[in-house]
């Protein structure tokens, strides 16, 4: 299973947290049919194109509390961490494409929503085991 992870300093890491998960939460609960869905990194798709069908309302799950989230989605799961000073992400699938997909979405959000502090995610590869 291939495995992600990134530190973002910030001085409001809870305040991310929670705003990343309530944004994830609130996209499955407004999912359904005919609706347009975020694609790999928050593109709206073409006119004519269909939510994939792996991403229905049933299919996004996220839970958190002020200091830790979890996000899963078909393609794969995020933890969310928020500690002294620093967000820690730590992205996991089942295969390469997964993690590059749930990377990218991660990243677009993290950038658009900490656009005023500028956060930016650097991502690093990890062969540990998954945490709890």
């Amino acid at each position: 299973m291939p495995i992600a992870e990134a530190r973002i300093p910030t001085d409001r890491p809870g305040r991310y947290l929670v705003q990343l998960c309530k944004h994830f939460s609130n996209k499955g609960r407004h999912l359904g049919p005919g609706a347009r869905s975020h694609h790999g990194g928050d593109v709206t798709p073409p006119a004519g194109t269909h939510t994939p069908p792996e991403l229905t309302p049933d299919r996004i799950d996220v839970e958190w509390s002020d200091t830790r989230g979890v996000v899963s989605l078909p393609w794969g799961r995020c933890t969310l961490d928020a500690a002294p000073e620093v967000l820690m992400l730590r992205a996991e699938a089942d295969d390469e494409q997964g993690l590059r997909r749930l990377q990218d979405l991660l990243e677009t959000h993290i950038g658009r929503f900490g656009r005023r502090d500028e956060l930016r995610v650097d991502w690093r590869q990890s062969e540990g085991p998954a945490g709890s």
